[in-house]
């Protein structure tokens, strides 16, 4: 195991997060089912982490009840997928960074991702791989809008300068940056589970 993940996951701790490292993605996915009861709720936030590993389908596969707006077309159903996923016992995201000291970094477009992450679920999980880790705040946020919003911005076909270019603290109407969520320490309601796992995943 590298140094750094070994550093993040003791900062991790010491913050007062739950933490566990895997060396593979199909090995997360085995524990999450082991800690995830059938009869809880599961709502998933905008991960592609998330999506590649394709969590949602082999939950559904086995029956759990899943609330997700990833994939909905029309927008009526998005919208009720958005309000059903801020309700479930647990909730499903990743990181848009960690860094070394033990924080969580997450820049949000709509809001839902953030207010999932600071109340209301009883368990909060986070799926990051290891090119999510940044050595401190100045990098996580460098990695945020130079790699994530950026390929997000693609992949959503958004019309934003970061998407054919660089940042440049835009006012467009389709920005996916406008709040920017720093978790120091554990909040004091819920669990807050991260899993580090050894491969690149998502961006």
């Amino acid at each position: 195991m590298d140094d750094n993940i070994v550093r993040t996951i003791a900062a991790l701790e010491k913050n007062g997060f739950e933490t566990n490292c895997f060396e593979t993605g199909d090995e997360a996915i085995e524990q999450l089912l082991k800690e995830i009861n059938i009869k809880e709720s599961v709502g998933i936030g905008g991960s592609m982490t998330i999506i590649n590993m394709e969590v949602k389908e082999k939950l559904r596969n086995l029956g759990y009840t899943v609330y997700t707006h990833n994939g909905e077309s029309d927008p009526l159903i998005k919208k009720e997928m958005l309000k059903k996923a801020m309700t479930t016992e647990v909730y499903l995201t990743s990181s848009n960074a960690v860094t070394e000291d033990g924080k969580l970094i997450n820049i949000d477009g709509n809001g839902n991702r953030l207010s999932s992450m600071i109340y209301g679920h009883e368990r909060v999980y986070y799926i990051c791989g290891k090119n999510k880790l940044t050595k401190d705040y100045s990098e996580a946020m460098n990695r945020i809008k130079t790699v994530a919003c950026k390929r997000n911005s693609e992949r959503l076909n958004l019309n934003t300068p970061c998407r054919y270019g660089e940042c440049n603290d835009c006012s467009s109407k389709q920005r996916i940056c406008n709040a920017t969520l720093i978790m120091e320490k554990r909040m004091t309601t819920g669990r807050a589970i991260i899993y580090i796992i050894n491969e690149e995943l998502g961006y």
